[in-house]
């Protein structure tokens, strides 16, 4: 028994590997299709958000995890079900609370700049339902950076 249990527990990990990796890849395809049905010309960043520039911020004014950002905002579902909509100016708040797909984008585009950024739960909220989005969900955001503190 003893020489069993390790075994069994390397392939229950290995068996949860392969699980993520395979939700992983299907968000990555469904966010491609939905890219190309956009009709948007999309970058990659290479931490598996890609965004769109719709007016160019600017670029000696990008904030970093230290300051408080204030922005306007949609967030929707690739179904294109709205789960929040602030597209006024918001208070401001601590760049590293908001999730780390939304801080990706909010650094790209710069001060008075607006984006379109699409990315997986991995940049999201992952496992965590909130109001209006299920688990494992990836998320779409129009996004004005207004100001940083």
């Amino acid at each position: 028994m003893k020489k069993i249990l390790p075994f069994l527990i390397a392939v229950l990990l290995l068996s949860n590997c392969t699980s993520d990796q395979k939700r992983l890849q299907q968000q990555m395809d469904d966010i491609l299709v939905w890219i190309e049905d956009s009709g948007l010309e999309f970058t990659a960043s290479g931490t598996g958000l890609y965004y769109h520039i719709e007016q160019a911020g600017n670029p000696n004014r990008i904030p970093d995890s230290s300051h408080e950002v204030s922005f306007k905002h949609m967030g929707y579902l690739l179904d294109s079900t709205v789960f929040s909509n602030g597209w006024s100016p918001s208070n401001h708040y601590p760049l590293v609370g908001l999730v780390a797909g939304f801080q990706e984008g909010l650094k790209i585009v710069g001060e008075g700049g607006r984006a379109v950024v699409v990315f997986p739960s991995t940049l999201g909220y992952g496992s965590t339902v909130r109001p209006g989005i299920p688990e494992y969900s990836p998320l779409v955001f129009r996004l004005e950076l207004v100001n940083y503190y």
